[in-house]
């Protein structure tokens, strides 16, 4: 259950003279309401904040990214119960538990900035429709997350299962755990509304990096408020992301076409923004580990190194070399060493033991002077164009297998591997296989790859074994507080 005893948001000091605008966000303490919205400049802060508490290590600054989702799929060597699927094991409950509350404390302050704008006049506001759209955006796609975590498996009678909650006030009131059907139903809405307040997304003209120095987009009153509604439009929930994460919506669905629709609208529309890596990304001193061109949503995370680098390079997240082998040089992928990923994702620690670490979060920076060290250096990704390739060719699957073939060889082509052979051109089930094999290794400390195993129920792949797919391993248990205090017994 969500105690919202106080008012505590996690505000933004902007500073004209940093480069990172918004991007400095620091605890602002407790503030009252109606000190807090009595601006639009407010309004943005508090939706900033969100983005700082997703950063949280429960959250997407370490859990969600190389935390349970990896051990699940048995990316590290073992290093919890989560490996084994004990979900009762007291540890592992106490990290499901920081999860769930975490990202509810983020879906709290978004209800709390939409329950401000409620019956403020949109003409007062520069940018309404941006702050309703990305708190709209947002708040779906927690839940989406949340759903996809601890919610039933979908297929075979999963949508009518008890689920999740979905909270859409911010209050101390207990909702109580709806079915998958009602929670995808408030997802469906929320992410049209975003879909459409965010038409005019600033991104579309100018990108997702740092805008302030452009000099023809629309003059405002305050300079501070242009900053916040404008920089970083690829750290935020942006209109690409809210497309995104509808193709994540439909292929949950099984609405192939809408999937489509909105998988497109980030590949082909917003081709001039995103694009899959390049050759001269990852060669000279200063590699892009990270292949930051295609990032259609990222976090910007100021203690990265703290979160994740230093994190990785210990025995508790060493990986198995020959696993590694495995992923990306396996036949059955029709994998190679010259994979980028395979080359630049990985190191090796010749401390005591000796073991390989994954070190796509390391940065290399061209200088020791903080003002080069931009936030593209420094962030954690949501959401990558590959993926949306991959949803492009799962979706094509039934309908047209020649183009899910046509774009998983766009994916390779970018990763430096070949073609796949063409006798499995038009074999969809085959093809379906080596949309797994790219999740593999495209997805390696990013938490994503346990989504696509569960939402297809299928058997975890390994080098040792195929893991038999259950609900046991895919339905991670709620609080058990969230069933006791919210009435949910029944």
């Amino acid at each position: 259950m969500i105690k919202l005893n106080t008012i505590c948001c996690f505000l933004c000091l902007f500073m004209l003279t940093s480069c990172n605008s918004w991007l400095d966000l620091k605890p602002y303490g407790e503030v009252e309401q109606d000190k807090m919205f009595e601006d639009e400049q407010g309004f943005l802060q508090t939706l900033s904040g969100s983005y700082l508490l997703l950063t949280d290590p429960a959250a997407y600054g370490q859990e969600l990214t190389i935390g349970f989702p990896e051990e699940i799929v048995h990316y590290w060597r073992k290093r919890s119960e989560f490996y084994e699927f004990d979900y009762t094991n007291v540890d592992v409950v106490s990290r499901l538990e920081a999860t769930w509350l975490q990202m509810y404390k983020v879906i709290a302050n978004t209800n709390l900035v939409l329950q401000n704008l409620e019956g403020r006049n949109p003409d007062d506001f520069d940018y309404y429709n941006l702050i309703k759209g990305e708190a709209l955006g947002l708040r779906a796609y927690l839940h989406l997350e949340l759903l996809s975590i601890y919610g039933p498996v979908l297929k075979d009678g999963g949508m009518d299962k008890k689920a999740i909650p979905y909270h859409e006030e911010f209050s101390n009131q207990t909702v109580k755990l709806m079915t998958a059907t009602e929670v995808m139903n408030r997802i469906q809405r929320d992410l049209d509304s975003a879909y459409f307040l965010l038409a005019d997304d600033p991104i579309k003209i100018y990108g997702r990096d740092e805008s302030k120095d452009k000099k023809d987009y629309e003059k405002v009153t305050a300079p501070e408020v242009k900053g916040l509604a404008f920089s970083y439009r690829g750290c935020r929930m942006n209109y690409y992301a809210v497309c995104a994460t509808l193709a994540r919506f439909y292929m949950q669905k099984e609405d192939y076409e809408k999937t489509l629709k909105y998988a497109n609208e980030v590949i082909v529309d917003g081709a001039n923004i995103f694009s899959l890596v390049l050759r001269k990304d990852v060669s000279g001193s200063s590699k892009d580990v990270m292949f930051e061109r295609e990032l259609v949503w990222s976090l910007y995370d100021s203690e990265t190194q703290e979160h994740l680098v230093n994190v990785v390079k210990g025995n508790d997240y060493s990986l198995d070399g020959d696993n590694k082998d495995y992923i990306y040089t396996d036949a059955r992928s029709y994998g190679t060493n010259e994979d980028y990923r395979y080359n630049y994702w990985f190191e090796y620690s010749k401390g005591t033991p000796a073991f390989w670490y994954c070190c796509k979060y390391n940065r290399t920076y061209s200088s020791t002077d903080k003002s080069d060290q931009t936030p593209w250096r420094t962030i954690v990704p949501m959401i990558r164009l590959s993926e949306l390739y991959y949803i492009a060719a799962e979706a094509n699957l039934k309908i047209n297998p020649a183009e899910s073939y046509r774009l998983l060889n766009v994916v390779r082509k970018s990763r430096n591997i070949s073609n796949l052979p063409t006798n499995i051109e038009t074999n969809a089930e085959e093809l379906r296989d080596q949309i797994l094999y790219e999740y593999q290794k495209d997805f390696w400390g990013e938490g994503k790859l346990f989504y696509f195993y569960k939402r297809l129920f299928l058997d975890i792949k390994t080098r040792e074994e195929n893991i038999v797919a259950s609900r046991e391993i895919y339905e991670l248990p709620i609080p058990q507080d969230e069933i006791e205090f919210g009435d949910n017994n029944n």
